[in-house]
């Protein structure tokens, strides 16, 4: 670069030099003045050309530190302050280190997550907006069969080809940021596999979104609850039929004139309650069975509830008068709710039969609805039982699962009542929630549509 100052020294002495020897050579005054005065001209005019551009490159290195700003953290008007031209190199050059620095640190950050990403069990598929691959990782070269050299750029409907998770792709561009779709899906071969699926959109940019599947292989877990559901099925057949001929002799035997001697009718009565809780159990894991392996058929219609809670609160009045309790049905003519009918009514009778065991003598329990809006309609059975602990809320609807294990065998309880409620109000499109104090009483909620659900994947 060329220094201004030592431009205009060196003209100013040419000027001096050039009018000395005109006086030396004894040229007219006037000769001299416009010799000297010619030459300081010449002088100024290339240095402000000089200056002029000088500053001009000093405005384009400041153009540069603003658009690095962000990556060194130097500000515009720090920059005007040091940038002066002999201390210009070296400010320029520790601003380079602090970019390489930077871009090193992303680097760094970049090999950590794409290592942590190649280690997971999960499959993970990245698209960018237009449905182009961008990233892969191994998990997901295994489960969809991929070659991670010949698939990125490629189209999701390239390297897809199943029908559902393309949708899923798609429809990430629908979705908000904090929204998500979760989907089970069933590969066929030449990969055979059963996978959940969670998509989720990303920002590319403020106006464009990409997706993300998230691929989980739970292909041996379906296997073992297949394995389970049909070893249920099959020992619960095989006991039911054994079983209703001993309820039915035992329960001959318990009204028999000739066992006179109190010692026997009281063998025969304990024996005949077991029989009676085995068969019961035996019932529920039938039901449940049925329910998870998805060979119930639901005939959904509008249910009037006060009718169904009615005819509930009818089948337990014996024993409700055994144990002094009173119900009562305060649901309103007006409220209907689209459900199977005949499966409302096995929700309720597990709900009233669990709020009669739990509820001590002069108690009481009731029904309520009460109409949510969008969300559906709420159905509600109260008790003034010994309620349930918080801590044992969370897992109440778990199979087999007793609060008070004593107690629970006592009452003859199975611990599968509020699981099979679950399972059926999840056929149903339903919800469960349970409400309980300690030593005051249980509140359980049931949330089931007013009207048929649209079918759709709803977005978590």
């Amino acid at each position: 670069m060329r220094n201004p100052s030592l431009i205009l020294m060196s003209w100013m002495v040419a000027a001096m030099i050039g009018v000395g020897v005109a006086v030396a050579w004894a040229w007219p005054f006037w000769v001299v003045v416009l010799l000297g005065a010619g030459l300081v001209g010449v002088a100024v005019l290339l240095t402000r050309g000089t200056w002029d551009q000088t500053r001009e490159n000093h405005e384009d290195v400041i153009t540069g530190v603003r658009q690095l700003e962000q990556l060194s953290g130097i500000d515009e008007a720090r920059a005007r302050r040091v940038l002066e031209p002999d201390a210009l190199g070296g400010h320029i050059q520790r601003l380079v280190e602090n970019v390489k620095k930077r871009m090193t640190s992303l680097e760094e950050e970049r090999t950590k997550i794409i290592a942590i990403m190649e280690n997971l069990v999960e499959g993970v598929v990245a698209f960018d907006a237009k449905g182009k691959v961008v990233f892969t990782n191994s998990s997901a070269h295994r489960i969809l069969g991929l070659d991670a050299r010949a698939i990125q750029g490629r189209s999701v409907w390239e390297i897809i080809r199943n029908q559902e998770l393309a949708g899923l792709v798609e429809g990430c561009q629908e979705l908000a940021w904090h929204e998500r779709r979760q989907a089970e899906v069933e590969l066929h071969p030449p990969v055979s596999m059963v996978l959940e699926v969670y998509a989720l959109p990303f920002p590319i940019s403020n106006q464009k979104k990409g997706s993300v599947l998230v691929l989980h292989d739970v292909t041996q877990l379906r296997r073992l609850e297949q394995v389970r559901t049909e070893f249920i099925e099959n020992v619960s057949h095989e006991l039911r039929t054994p079983l209703t001929a001993i309820v039915g002799y035992l329960e001959t035997l318990v009204d028999e004139p000739s066992l006179e001697t109190p010692n026997n009718r009281k063998f025969v009565h304990v024996a005949y309650q077991h029989a009676e809780r085995l068969s019961r159990l035996v019932e529920d894991l039938r039901s449940l069975s049925e329910i998870e392996s998805g060979k119930i058929v639901l005939r959904c219609e509008l249910v009037p509830l006060r009718e169904v809670a009615q005819d509930v609160c009818e089948m337990f009045q014996n024993q409700l008068s055994k144990k002094n309790l009173q119900i009562s049905n305060k649901i309103g003519v007006e409220f209907s709710a689209w459900a199977d009918r005949d499966r409302l009514i096995q929700i309720l009778v597990n709900l009233v039969d669990n709020a009669i065991k739990y509820t001590s003598a002069e108690g009481t329990i009731s029904f309520q609805a009460t109409l949510l809006g969008d969300q559906g309609i709420s159905l509600q059975v109260n008790d003034t039982g010994q309620g349930i602990p918080s801590i044992d809320l969370p897992r109440i609807t778990e199979r087999f699962y007793r609060v008070d294990r004593a107690r629970s065998r006592e009452e003859g309880g199975t611990g599968l009542g509020l699981s099979i409620v679950k399972h059926l109000l999840q056929l149903l499109g339903g919800k469960l929630r349970i409400q309980s104090e300690l030593g005051k009483g249980t509140t359980i909620e049931v949330i089931l549509p007013v009207s048929r659900p649209t079918p759709s994947t709803k977005p978590l």
